[in-house]
């Protein structure tokens, strides 16, 4: 009976395949993980991108001169 191709496939499939069944059970995160990864996660480039813009026009708004005649020193971004 070991001798036997599809035997040997059939025990290895259903081997491998309740290994990597328990390995998904004993591995998976928990709520309290998963808000504790989202909370320390770096923001990625469209959100710095969001922050940059909202912080920009909270400084124009609580300036008073405009944001189109910004000062000489002002940073600027080369392009």
């Amino acid at each position: 009976m070991a001798s036997n191709p599809y035997v040997k496939s059939i025990v290895l499939l259903l081997g491998s395949g309740g290994i990597g069944y328990g390995l998904m059970l004993l591995t998976e995160p928990s709520a309290e993980k998963l808000e504790r990864i989202k909370a320390s996660g770096s923001l990625n480039a469209d959100q710095q991108k969001k922050a940059l813009f909202l912080q920009k026009l909270k400084e124009a708004a609580t300036d008073s001169t405009p944001i189109y005649r910004q000062r000489p020193g002002a940073d600027k971004k080369d392009n």
